[in-house]
């Protein structure tokens, strides 16, 4: 084996044990002598992130490690429409997304400059996206990374989080899960797993509300224990990012006929179906997590949509709608 085809071999052991390696593990998988793998190693730290933890162990530095990447034009392009959509998400300048963006535009620019030019132009959007609380971005920016780290390292963390309903900070000893966009809030979320809970749950909660975050030490085994494999469910279900326990609530809407070819041409939620009816209205039903995450998008449609089911949402719809007749009548309106 050739040292280069040596150094690759140690650059993906590293990939694949997190934890690290001691030189002589090294030495010994690839059949050399341990006084070899110590010079390449120094010879690797001259391009790789490598670092030693206090047992002597080598490791990769993964926050800086460097991946490579070869993707199609087009693979590019739709990297591109999630970072319009990131963009449009973010409330802060999030440095590591722009800087990712411009690595894809440099990527990108020999094979459509002009594509590349419109990358740079939305990490332009992203580096400068205007902010009432733009002094809060770097506290957001830091929660951000934290949590970043939490998930790769399989950390739990100790935050302080201030609650809207209850107008108060409260603590969680939580397991961060994933980082999920909420579109209509223009947010973004913490799945997590709640360990102070009894029993122990799942636990969402919106990034920008978090006022403190502490990470305890790796604790890999703890996933084993998390039924993670129910996330991906759960958000199938939700409108948006609200899950619960309970089973999805069917919710039956009627759009009239002014806007029934705008409600059929777009798929709003997987478990969507359509009937059209003779009046040229249409019935949407949907099977929702939270029906209460999906109602500002009905009262969108105004006067255009009448909920059928569930009963509370229809009374609630009803109520609204003879609130706000109410309101202009009072103010002398017509």
């Amino acid at each position: 084996m050739s040292r280069y085809d040596r150094l690759q071999q140690i650059e993906h052991m590293l990939i694949d044990y997190p934890d690290g390696l001691h030189r002589a593990d090294v030495a010994r998988r690839l059949g050399v002598h341990r006084s070899t793998i110590g010079r390449d190693i120094t010879e690797l730290s001259r391009i790789l992130p490598i670092m030693e933890d206090e047992t002597q162990r080598i490791q990769l530095d993964r926050r800086r490690y460097l991946t490579t990447l070869k993707l199609t034009m087009f693979e590019l392009e739709s990297l591109h429409l999630a970072a319009r959509l990131f963009a449009k998400v973010m409330k802060f300048p999030f440095p590591h997304a722009s800087a990712a963006l411009r690595k894809l535009a440099d990527a990108q620019g020999t094979v459509s400059p002009r594509l590349a030019d419109g990358m740079r132009s939305t990490a332009e959007d992203i580096e400068l996206f205007p902010s009432a609380t733009a002094d809060k971005s770097p506290h957001y920016r830091d929660i951000v990374e934290q949590l970043g780290i939490a998930i790769t390292d399989s950390r739990p963390a100790r935050v302080s989080h201030y609650s809207r309903n209850h107008r108060e900070v409260r603590e969680y000893h939580l397991f961060p899960l994933t980082l999920e966009p909420h579109p209509e809030g223009r947010s973004v979320h913490l799945l997590s797993w709640q360990l102070d809970a009894e029993p122990q749950q799942f636990r969402t909660l919106k990034i920008e509300r978090i006022r403190s975050l502490t990470l305890d030490s790796p604790q890999p085994a703890l996933l084993d224990r998390i039924p993670h494999e129910e996330i991906s469910g759960r958000l199938t279900a939700a409108w948006s990012i609200w899950t619960t326990d309970q089973p999805p609530v069917t919710v039956v809407l009627r759009f009239d006929s002014t806007v029934a070819d705008r409600v059929k041409e777009t798929l709003w939620h997987p478990s969507q179906q359509l009937q059209d009816q003779p009046d040229g209205s249409v019935i949407w039903t949907g099977n929702i997590s939270q029906p209460r995450e999906m109602y500002p998008w009905i009262r969108g449609w105004g006067p255009a949509v009448e909920v059928l089911e569930p009963v509370w949402l229809r009374d609630e719809h009803r109520e609204d709608f003879e609130q706000g007749v109410s309101m202009y009548r009072n103010k002398g309106v017509r």
